[in-house]
């Protein structure tokens, strides 16, 4: 006789992609894991992302749909979808993206297997605004990384590969506090690095999901000083979090994560430049000018969201 599967909560979080909703929710309930509630979490969307959601949960009682009483951004939606979560093991989904059938089968079995894993994610396949797949991002990792040996090279690189689909242990989460809503377009990357100080991450090599791509005007584009400056803070923050004393080779971490970051705001103004954005060239030339990332981690050139 099988083993009975675990409940799971599954939080949809959704914002203004009717279009586009349907298809992830007829992914995540062909799911060959069966037990589990689907919270779609709406951000008070202002299109017909609500008919879409009541209509859902009428026809499938797994379902439920909530809408914020106001806009909370990426943060803040993450944080009212756990809430509501029922079980300790969370998954966190995204409108428009194609999930394959076994994701939550895949996913809860990573977690059951490595007890000391905090969160478990996998390789992806990225598609184009055609839905074409167009590239498949997979690591080399192994089944189980060490969370200090991840957050180490997280800190060492300008991307993170841990996109912000993923499953976690609600008890983890609870123990290293909520996303940071002062960090509302990035604050799932802050979470990822917060739950590698204290745990480890289990990975699968298979592309389970299929990532839609990016509005050509979704805010977080290359222009954005303010997502920017979002992104050096996060580095900021962990680098000071993960450290115990001022020593030379905390200085020399420090320098190499401050050139790292300055790569990154040179390469956002050429893009300006490339793509004719003029006031962005301008605003990112302000931002540089205000002074680069000191030795310490902190900088003067963060703007004020």
């Amino acid at each position: 006789m099988s083993e009975p599967q675990p409940f799971v909560s599954v939080c949809l979080l959704t914002y203004k992609r009717a279009d586009v909703l349907g298809r992830s929710l007829d992914s995540l309930l062909a799911q060959t894991h069966t037990n589990f509630e689907l919270i779609i979490n709406d951000d008070k969307s202002p299109d017909e992302t609500e008919r879409i959601g009541r209509d859902y949960e009428r026809r499938d009682s797994r379902v439920r749909y909530f809408k914020n009483a106001k806009n909370l951004r990426y943060a803040g939606n993450q944080n009212a979808a756990v809430d509501r979560a029922r079980s300790e093991f969370v998954a966190i989904v995204h409108d428009g993206d194609i999930y394959r059938r076994d994701l939550i089968e895949c996913w809860v079995k990573a977690l059951v297997t490595h007890p000391t894993a905090a969160l478990v994610f996998n390789s992806v396949e990225v598609m184009d605004l055609c839905g074409r797949t167009v590239v498949v991002d997979r690591q080399s990792y192994a089944p189980l990384i060490p969370g200090l040996q991840l957050l180490e090279e997280m800190l060492q690189s300008p991307g993170s590969p841990i996109f912000g689909i993923v499953m976690l242990r609600k008890s983890c989460l609870q123990a290293v506090g909520p996303f940071d809503t002062t960090l509302p377009t990035l604050a799932d990357v802050d979470m990822w690095m917060r739950l590698l100080a204290r745990y480890d991450a289990a990975y699968i090599s298979e592309p389970l999901l299929k990532v839609a791509a990016r509005e050509i005007n979704h805010h977080n584009r290359p222009n954005n000083w303010a997502v920017r400056a979002e992104h050096e803070r996060i580095y900021q923050l962990n680098l000071a979090r993960s450290e115990g004393r001022n020593c030379p080779a905390t200085a020399a971490r420090h320098r190499r994560v401050a050139r790292m970051l300055w790569r990154l705001r040179v390469w956002s103004i050429l893009w300006c430049a490339k793509e004719l954005k003029l006031k962005s060239f301008l605003a990112g030339l302000r931002f540089c000018c205000r002074g680069p990332l000191t030795s310490a981690g902190a900088s003067s050139g963060i703007i004020k969201q």
